[in-house]
């Protein structure tokens, strides 16, 4: 708590010099103190729900509102709905402290799934071996069969996060097998370039900075002896993020209307990357361009690239000032989220969810009209307001939270014991503050689901495979848990 003071009772002052709303202030004081409690209570990151904690507060306003500092706005400047924003976070992380606190009383004494299962001992890059080549048959055969609604094939894609496993499990084996000479082997390398160029030929940037926070939380686990040439990777992975990376996801403007095969997309990647200047030049331009136009929803005075996309305010004051008018949607989307969970051949035509992009046009100023493919995040205690107000935001939110919270920690167990909550701290980083309650209920679920069925394949059929492929070479496998020794 000391150290959040530090932080928290500064940035304070520099608020109100700054000439911000002292009901903001307090409000947003509030907040970071409570997420302080919460991630204590939680146990930190030691925790799946701790690593939640942390990457909600941060990702929904802490980073932004410093950032507004740092820019010397006024934290509340450019929103309609400032004061009551940020009520609701506030009230939100006094909710998920009160969830953290019911949920440990819930899993205190629990033996977690993970650990459950007495896996003993697991060859971390055999285990990686076979995640990505298993990954790599399932999109040959989506690109030449195809994925038929409700079919095996499609099924096996929802529940299919081996690729960010085999990134894991691959650089896991990177440093225990090499005591910490190395962070990096042919097959967590091969993992993150393969899934790096599929982000750039996709225009995402969730997939594209995928590979850098599977290794980030790999050498936490591991307590990785960072060396001078990490800090200098590390930094240019940094820099890219904010400079290159927005570039090329910005290249989905340039994709036509009618869609863009593989030949069309890596020309456009190319272009972009042959040529940095122009692109920049081009993204300038259209923030320019959108600056003005009087739909434009924006958290700052000017386009500030990457850093917008760690936070969520802007879209979500947005939102919070159109339910505010009374336009309630209800619980409809809700059931319609619980109801989607029923297969296809019990129920072939279940509703859709709605998604970020129905709550856009409604609000207006996000899209074209005849836009409906574009995905628009907005946080889940935003859609909370928009189902009920306050009345869903203390009763629904909590409910789903617990749910979600209870399932990933019973599952996951200590992550100081076993690598697997690290894949949910890696859906989290972007799952956390971009999801709405719709897409939490469905982690809950799905995620859930795939969360075990990816540790029953890496420890039970994964190194099988990698053996076939990689024979079996003088791999000592390593205790779950192994910790590379400190050499510093």
């Amino acid at each position: 708590m000391t150290k959040t003071l530090i932080f928290a009772i500064p940035l304070f002052c520099v608020q109100q010099f700054e000439h911000t709303s002292i009901i903001f202030s307090l409000l947003f004081f509030g907040f970071v103190v409570l997420g302080n409690f919460a991630f204590n209570a939680a146990g930190g990151f030691s925790k799946a729900s701790g690593a939640y904690v942390f990457l909600y507060a941060m990702l929904i306003a802490i980073v932004g509102v410093t950032w507004k500092a740092v820019l010397g706005e006024p934290a509340d400047s450019n929103l309609k709905v400032p004061n009551l924003m940020m009520a609701a976070y506030t009230v939100s992380m006094a909710l998920l402290l009160l969830v953290i606190l019911v949920n440990k009383r819930l899993t205190s004494g629990l033996r977690s799934f993970a650990m459950g299962m007495g896996m003993g001992e697991l060859n971390y890059s055999l285990a990686a071996l076979g995640c990505f080549v298993t990954t790599v048959f399932l999109q040959v055969m989506n690109s030449t069969i195809g994925a038929q609604p409700g079919g095996l094939l499609a099924i096996v894609n929802q529940l299919n996060q081996l690729m960010p496993v085999a990134i894991i499990l691959g650089t896991i084996g990177a440093m225990v097998e090499s005591d910490g000479r190395r962070s990096i082997n042919f097959i967590s390398g091969l993992a993150m370039g393969v899934t790096f160029i599929q982000g750039m030929l996709n225009f995402s940037k969730t997939a594209m900075l995928t590979p850098l926070a599977c290794w980030v939380v790999a050498a936490c686990y591991v307590h990785f002896n960072l060396r001078m040439r990490h800090l200098i990777a590390l930094a240019t992975a940094g820099v890219l993020t904010f400079t290159v990376v927005p570039l090329i996801a910005g290249g989905r403007n340039l994709v036509p209307p009618d869609g863009a095969g593989f030949e069309q997309r890596a020309q456009i990647v190319y272009g972009i990357l042959t040529n940095l200047k122009a692109a920049h030049a081009d993204e300038e331009q259209s923030a320019e361009a959108a600056a003005e136009s009087p739909t434009t929803i924006a958290y700052y005075n000017s386009s500030q690239g990457f850093m917008e996309r760690l936070t969520i305010i802007g879209p979500d004051d947005a939102f919070f000032n159109y339910s505010a008018k009374g336009n309630f949607i209800g619980y409809t989307p809700i059931i319609e989220d619980y109801e989607n969970f029923v297969p296809h051949f019990i129920l072939p035509n279940k509703p859709v969810p709605i998604n970020g992009n129905y709550y856009a046009h409604l609000i207006g100023g996000f899209l074209a009209p005849d836009d409906f493919s574009t995905g628009i995040s907005f946080s889940p205690v935003a859609e909370a307001y928009q189902i009920d107000g306050w009345i869903s935001i203390c009763l629904l939110l909590p409910a789903v939270w617990l749910m979600l919270l209870f399932v990933t920690d019973y599952i996951c167990g200590d992550l100081r014991q076993s690598p697997w909550g690290l894949l949910m701290v890696v859906v989290f980083a972007h799952a956390a503050a971009e999801s709405m309650v719709g897409s939490l209920i469905y982690i809950t679920f799905y995620g859930s689901l795939a969360l075990v069925l990816a540790i029953l394949f890496s420890t039970r059929i994964a190194p099988i495979i990698g053996v076939l492929f990689y024979g079996r070479r003088q791999i000592v496998p390593t205790p779950l848990g192994h910790i590379v020794p400190d050499t510093t």
